[in-house]
């Protein structure tokens, strides 16, 4: 599968949108999606999960739209890779790699708490790592 919305990061992990996410079911996430006039925040235990659409409390996400998830647990490590995540109707976030997947990209944002946040790649998003080497 290749992405031409991401750019700049290392291979991706043998681990697809839909995998990371069953891993999560059960626990309490935030899904954060347009909305007007700022996006629309929902907090709640992360259910359902299939190929389509996932549930975080009683809101069904589509898999193909504009959001992304930030996890409760402190993130245990980062590559050495600063991350720029834009959504539309969303904007733009910034952070540190944790792990490139199939069809995902996992970071910390910067500024803020040391909770990963779990971004789709999709017709709506875009990702550019860039390594701190440089």
């Amino acid at each position: 599968m290749r992405n031409s919305n991401i750019h700049g990061c290392p291979a991706p992990q043998n681990i697809t949108l839909v995998q990371r996410l069953q891993l999560l079911v059960g626990r309490t996430v935030t899904v954060f999606q347009p909305g007007f006039p700022r996006l629309t925040k929902t907090t709640g235990k992360l259910s359902n999960v299939t190929k389509t659409t996932f549930t975080v409390g009683s809101t069904v996400v589509a898999i193909q739209t504009s959001f992304y998830i930030v996890l409760n647990e402190r993130a245990k490590r980062t590559l050495p890779f600063d991350v720029t995540a834009t959504a539309e109707d969303i904007g733009e976030l910034s952070g540190i790699l944790i792990r490139v997947g199939r069809g995902f990209v996992e970071f910390v944002q910067t500024p803020g708490r040391r909770v990963p946040t779990i971004f789709p790649l999709n017709l709506f998003t875009e990702v550019v790592c860039e390594s701190e080497e440089e």
